[in-house]
């Protein structure tokens, strides 16, 4: 992919972000880096976002703001901001969380240095709503070694904050990739591909601050309310268990490891699926009471339908 522009693109997917929003933008506009350009993709709010974006645009060039006309889901309006991007490198960005100053520098450096890493990031301390340090950790996705078998492997068997997307990634490897998919904990199979393509390097400063509060994506698991936020509308099924399987096992089938090291990672992941089969079995009987319900739904209505037909 060639682009021409900054040399990094922000990419800042927002819906309803009004009460945290000018904190974020702020930190990342008083970066001590200054060749980039922010994009803010709004997914249709309701709030003031759209106003609060419209006013850093006009104050500062290098904001850009586009507008989506209906919500279409987190993660079709990440992939979205990413199309939009001119940079050599991609950062994503949320509208809650609070960067240092030198986020984008070291990252920049990191990524300068070492062509062999395609994703940069700093330690992460989490915030409360209130700014306050909260007792959370991270252990990180500091993945340097030269096997992307190992890598891998780390990426399929570890369940932990995925900060990692937070820094610096190369566009064109970004681009190599099918981005984010559609379903909660999706961003674990980006994860997945892009440590197939290069390394992982975590810069030992905290240098990012990542909001917890009663209305983030982490703290919800309503099924209704993360079918809104993925995908844009309620009363979807989700699976999200067997689909991070199962796009793990094509991963690692359309990679170019060999026959070893793939069934290796495949076997990883068959342990996986082992350890949380009490998750696969409630998912699928979740999507067997959904699909009940709308047997249940549709039969009514037919029955309706039916009825009135033969009164007239």
């Amino acid at each position: 992919m060639i682009r021409s522009g900054p040399r990094v693109s922000v990419g800042l997917p927002v819906y309803n972000g009004e009460r945290f929003l000018p904190d974020t933008l702020d930190s990342l506009l008083a970066q001590t880096f200054e060749d980039f350009e922010l994009i803010l993709a709004d997914n249709a709010s309701t709030d003031a976002t759209a106003d609060i974006c419209r006013r850093y645009a006009a104050r500062d060039s290098r904001v850009r703001y586009v507008r989506n006309e209906s919500n279409i889901g987190v993660y079709r309006n990440c992939n979205r901001v990413f199309g939009l991007c001119r940079g050599e490198y991609f950062k994503l960005a949320c509208a809650d969380d609070l960067c240092h100053p030198e986020l984008l520098s070291r990252c920049v450096e990191v990524l300068d240095a070492g062509p062999s890493v395609v994703a940069t990031y700093a330690k992460t301390r989490f915030i409360g709503h209130d700014g306050q340090y909260l007792s959370l950790s991270d252990p990180g996705w500091h993945l340097m070694s030269d096997s992307p078998w190992e890598r891998m492997r780390y990426v399929i068997s570890s369940g932990h904050w995925v900060n990692v997307f937070f820094g610096l990634a190369r566009s064109t490897d970004l681009a190599h990739t099918r981005l984010f998919p559609l379903y909660p904990g999706g961003d674990c199979r980006l994860l997945g591909e892009l440590c197939l393509r290069g390394r992982f390097f975590e810069i030992p400063e905290y240098l990012f601050f990542r909001r917890i509060h009663a209305n983030a994506s982490s703290q919800n698991r309503d099924v209704d309310w993360q079918s809104q936020f993925f995908k844009g509308r309620r009363g979807c099924v989700e699976l999200p268990y067997w689909h991070i399987c199962l796009d793990h096992c094509e991963t690692i089938l359309c990679s170019d490891l060999g026959a070893r090291h793939k069934a290796s990672c495949l076997g990883v992941i068959v342990n996986r699926m082992v350890a949380g089969r009490r998750e696969l079995v409630g998912e699928l009987f979740t999507a067997w009471k959904c699909l009940c319900t709308m047997t249940r739904l549709k039969d009514t209505m037919t029955r309706l339908i039916a009825g009135m037909a033969s009164e007239n």
